[in-house]
């Protein structure tokens, strides 16, 4: 839905490249990290990942949001997260998540065009990317933690559902790169060059299975022994009548299929530390 520029390729985070629209941010990129950083500061609770139901008059705020840009919205969402204990963290695990879906489903519904679904989802966007500065969360990991590669392969077009997990590691002290559709020189100048524990391959439907099954290929040729390789992202939710978990991951060659990031880091052996970060 959001097209990824061409020839984009890793940064720290995806909206480095053009992923988020600003045709008509109206000055308000002000408005979006002034709310960040009050809803990071005040309402943080340094939790683990927050699972759970949205309250949907909550989400409605949020929805509000995308549907325009009006910030307005904004004020009434960090009132509400105060007045009823809403955190931080709940914000960006339980509703950024259930919005993402909300428009998805609309899309697919023909309730919204494509452009009015790609517009929504980037400012959601612009908002989860001014969340992830405010946490300044690449900050809690030292130099030793674990490091993670979050690739995203050829033909996907979602990106916010990987924003949303790399946020959730990057909370928990895993520094995490970010790796839209990257070709085979890039990836192996990536891997070889850098010092990664784990490569997170992010999918979100059932078009982007083959793409997954060469980018695994490719990570597996590499000489880097036995680096984890787990699969996640809405394409887990959409062939789950078709197979299961292990059946996919074993079909792509990753170790673990899993939208659970505490699973996908335990899986890596990442627990205790990311336990100790929290």
């Amino acid at each position: 839905m959001i097209e990824p520029t061409p020839g984009a390729n890793c940064e720290d985070d995806v909206d480095h490249h053009g992923q988020t629209d600003r045709r008509d941010d109206g000055g308000s990129g002000g408005a979006l990290t002034q709310f960040a950083l009050r809803v990071v500061s005040e309402l943080r609770r340094n939790t683990p990942i927050e699972t759970g139901v949205p309250q949907d008059d909550v989400l409605s705020l949020l929805l509000r949001h995308a549907l325009n840009g009006n910030t307005e919205p904004l004020g009434s969402l960090y009132n509400e997260m105060k007045r009823r204990g809403i955190a931080a963290e709940e914000i960006i695990d339980t509703y950024f998540p259930a919005a993402i879906s909300r428009i998805g489903n609309e899309w697919h519904e023909g309730d919204l065009d494509i452009l009015q679904a790609t517009l929504r989802m980037s400012r959601l966007q612009a908002l989860l990317r001014e969340l992830g500065r405010a946490w300044v969360s690449d900050s809690v990991g030292g130099p030793g933690g674990p490091r993670v590669l979050l690739a995203l392969p050829g033909g996907e077009q979602h990106t916010l559902g990987a924003m949303v997990a790399a946020n959730q590691m990057r909370r928990i002290g895993v520094s995490v790169c970010v790796c839209l559709v990257p070709n085979s020189s890039l990836l192996e100048q990536k891997l070889l060059n850098n010092r990664f524990d784990a490569v997170f391959v992010s999918a979100s439907n059932r078009s982007c299975l083959a793409s997954c099954v060469e980018l695994v290929k490719k990570i597996r040729r590499l000489p880097l022994g036995d680096l984890p390789v787990v699969l996640g992202g809405g394409i887990l939710k959409e062939l789950q009548d078709d197979m299961d978990l292990k059946a996919l991951a074993n079909h792509v060659g990753a170790d673990m299929a899993t939208s659970d990031v505490t699973k996908a880091l335990a899986v890596c052996g990442f627990s205790n530390k990311a336990q100790a970060a929290e």
